[in-house]
């Protein structure tokens, strides 16, 4: 089996891409099956070099992933380094704002800052009605103090549990994680466990995400201020889909801004000030460390889930060994798995060669109408007829195997050498692949004109509402004197139709409605199967109409309304 499929990757590789996995599954396990001496695989020339070959597939699988988290781990650098050229600005275990409130206190403005945060936090934005906001969280200056720096220790303990979680999964992934992460949530049993060390950093995001940013809402619709998104565009896909990768300012951010802002309105100390600005400029490049942090951290759990798939792909499907405790993984299956497993995979073998096959047919039927569309040719396909030899031309049938016959050679395999109990199936001629008389397809092409292509036509229509500007063109070409009607049985279509003959200057009348009686005679036959027809058509048409039916053929003339017309006409020639 796993010959078979490399021989078919080697034979259809100029044709089909084989998935690279795939490649390694064959090949990986063959190597196994060839070093335990499995009987029935003789060894071929070519077997010395599948364990290079293994090689080069996962270093190429791996390459990818292993540049993605090389980028993300780049990324992080200059962010942590201005980061850390920040902090040594600022003073966290005295921070400025204290002092802001402390100054408000003592020069009896601390009611009017208590004011301006309050707000702040109030207007513009419509809390839900059972959340409680920051603006209810405190009265006066020491409680807003208090608050403050409560809210600080929280956000920085919950930034040093997130980066010490990223920290911990820098690095070559070992088996243990690997497998906790397998079971956790990439292959679970049932519902995914959520809680390998990817899943719980993942929690920590949250966390930290909830006190860095907010989801605040004005009306019924979500607002997202102090956008952050950097040159690359970075997005955070835990997000839902109508705010990734934006967020709103937090309660806490934004007074601290109120803060600053007063401490600028009241003229305070320069460096104080200067202290504030900076500090809200880091709190601004925390923001950004959240998103190439989390990005990191993406393509970091990336990178586990595409070893394990190199993983997957060199497993194969094996009985549990007696002394080996219930299997976790879906590929370890018991002894009385074995013929059920046997016979689904003889199923998918079958299936997917049918499948093949047609792929290979496609394949073949394109490349064969592209050579019948090359302008060289004129529209003639050059290829011979496997039978006859004579040049396929402007028309030929195609079989689902791909291979294409004239006209006049399928017709006489049709009827002289159809195949099947009902004899409704041909075989191939050169494969013997049988096709169903109802699935040959018969391709007609037309030579180009190259007359049609020299008269030009302005402006951007349709390719029928183009024919029709074109052949009047050349009608005006060859009589100028020569007039022409064009109906339609749509005005729109007359619209459409005078719109394209204004672009491209040509006279015309167009006449949208006709004001005088028009009568429409019609000749029948008596007592034939004309005169049955119209009288089943009325009929039909009286039903549709009276029961508001949707007009389509199907709903006018049923299989066994046909079959009584042809009943009585037999009767009546006998």
């Amino acid at each position: 089996m796993y010959r078979e499929v490399l021989r078919s990757s080697e034979e259809h590789k100029g044709r089909l891409k084989t998935d690279s996995l795939q490649r390694l599954h064959a090949t990986h396990n063959l190597i196994e099956l060839l070093s335990a001496k499995h009987p029935g695989i003789p060894p071929t020339l070519r077997d010395d070099r599948l364990s290079e070959e293994t090689e080069q597939l996962r270093q190429h699988y791996m390459t990818k992933y292993d540049s993605e988290v090389a980028d993300a781990h780049q990324a992080l650098q200059p962010v942590l380094q201005n980061l850390k050229e920040l902090k040594r600005k600022v003073n966290l275990n005295a921070p400025w704002w204290l002092d802001v409130v402390e100054k408000a206190s003592r020069s009896a403005n601390d009611d009017d800052l208590v004011s301006r945060i309050k707000n702040e936090l109030t207007s513009s934005y419509k809390q839900p009605a059972n959340k409680l906001t920051m603006a209810d969280k405190f009265r006066d200056a020491r409680g807003l103090q208090l608050l403050l720096t409560t809210q600080m220790q929280d956000l920085l303990k919950s930034q040093k549990t997130v980066r010490d979680a990223v920290k911990s999964l820098e690095g070559p992934a070992s088996t243990k994680v690997i497998d906790e992460v397998t079971i956790c949530h990439l292959r679970p049993m049932r519902l995914p466990l959520n809680n390998c060390v990817f899943c719980k950093a993942d929690v920590l995001f949250i966390d930290y995400e909830s006190k860095l940013f907010s989801h605040t809402v004005k009306g019924q619709t979500a607002i997202f201020e102090d956008m952050i998104e950097d040159e690359e565009g970075l997005m955070d896909d835990r997000l839902p889909t109508t705010s990734r990768g934006l967020w709103a300012a937090s309660e806490t951010e934004r007074s601290l801004k109120a803060v600053l802002s007063f401490a600028k309105v009241k003229r305070m100390d320069p460096a104080l000030l200067e202290e504030g600005n900076t500090f809200m400029e880091l709190f601004d490049n925390w923001k950004k460390e959240y998103k190439v942090l989390h990005e990191y951290w993406m393509v970091l759990r990336n990178h586990v889930s595409a070893i394990d798939e190199l993983g997957m792909a060199t497993e194969r499907l094996r009985v549990r060994l007696p002394d080996e405790p219930k299997p976790k993984l879906l590929h370890i299956i018991e002894p009385h798995e074995v013929e059920q497993n046997r016979v689904k995979l003889l199923n998918d073998q079958a299936v997917a060669k049918s499948q093949l096959q047609k792929k290979l047919g496609q394949f073949l039927y394109l490349t064969n109408l592209e050579k019948s569309q090359d302008k060289s040719t004129g529209g003639l396909n050059p290829e011979p007829c496997p039978i006859c030899a004579r040049p396929l031309g402007q028309e030929w049938a195609v079989l689902i195997c791909g291979h294409c016959f004239c006209n006049e050679c399928i017709a006489i395999i049709v009827e002289q050498y159809s195949v099947g109990s009902r004899r409704r199936a041909i075989q191939c001629a050169i494969c013997r692949q049988t096709t169903a008389h109802g699935e040959i397809s018969y391709v007609f092409t037309t030579q180009s004109s190259s007359q049609d292509q020299d008269v030009p036509v302005k402006g951007s229509h349709s390719t029928k509402v183009e024919a029709v500007v074109r052949t009047l063109k050349k009608i005006q070409v060859a009589d100028p004197g020569a007039k022409c009607l064009v109906f339609s049985t749509w005005l729109s279509v007359l619209d459409i139709i005078a719109k394209a003959l204004f672009d491209n200057n040509m006279e015309f009348s167009q006449i949208n409605g006709i004001h005088k009686p028009t009568f429409v005679h019609k000749f029948l036959i008596k007592s034939t199967i004309e005169e049955r027809m119209q009288a089943m058509l009325k009929t039909a048409d009286k039903s549709i109409t009276s029961t508001t039916m949707k007009h389509s053929e199907a709903a006018v003339l049923t299989v066994a309304d046909l079959a009584d017309l042809f009943t009585e006409d037999a009767e009546h020639l006998e």
